[in-house]
């Protein structure tokens, strides 16, 4: 379980050195998942009791308004993916979690993250420095995707997220952006034939 808990740990101990009974206590509680492409990880109106880490792989978190599908957020390895209102609120969610391709996730309960803070002051470092990287993250995200204009939204993601590019598909990209596919491909367009 250690080797395949390796990237998690690996993170953690670069925020703070990691004793060695916390890493036996993250190990004894861990959970590997594995999803496979288009597999749901949280559905609307659940409750979300797991904070995970990709170790691998690609989701896709969104929510249905008026019927139409609103992608919110692309996360990859290395991320922390959970449904926040849910996760710290113990109320369902309106969030929809979905693997885009095959995705393998450390998952540690609500009830196990409470204990780890409760029984190793250490962890507590750590979660102020995920939830710090993860307000920062927001604050890039809601500046590019309400404040700017489609083509520099575009550009913010060619620019800091190229991958994306590559592994999502026009129409859940678009979404995301704030447009429709339509305007998304003239953007993607005009990008191609710039200097």
């Amino acid at each position: 379980m250690e080797d395949r808990l390796a990237p998690v740990l690996e993170y953690f101990n670069s925020i703070t050195p990691l004793p060695r009974e916390l890493v036996d206590d993250i190990i004894k509680y861990a959970v590997i998942k594995e999803y496979e492409k288009n597999e749901m990880i949280l559905k609307e109106g659940k409750v979300s009791n797991y904070c995970s880490w990709i170790i691998k792989g690609l989701t896709r978190s969104y929510h249905i308004r008026d019927g139409e599908d609103i992608t919110t957020k692309f996360l990859w390895d290395g991320a922390c993916i959970t449904s926040v209102y849910s996760y710290y609120s113990r109320k369902p969610g309106n969030e929809n979690i979905v693997a885009m391709e095959h995705t393998v996730l450390a998952s540690l309960h609500y009830d196990h993250m409470q204990y780890l803070y409760k029984t190793h002051p250490v962890f507590n470092i750590i979660g102020r420095v995920i939830t710090e990287h993860y307000l920062y993250m927001l604050e890039l995200e809601v500046y590019n995707l309400r404040k700017q204009k489609a083509e520099d939204r575009y550009q913010f993601i060619v620019k800091h997220i190229p991958h994306l590019l590559q592994r999502v598909p026009l129409k859940y990209l678009a979404t995301y952006l704030g447009i429709n596919i339509e305007t998304l491909s003239r953007i993607r367009a005009k990008a191609r034939q710039s200097p």
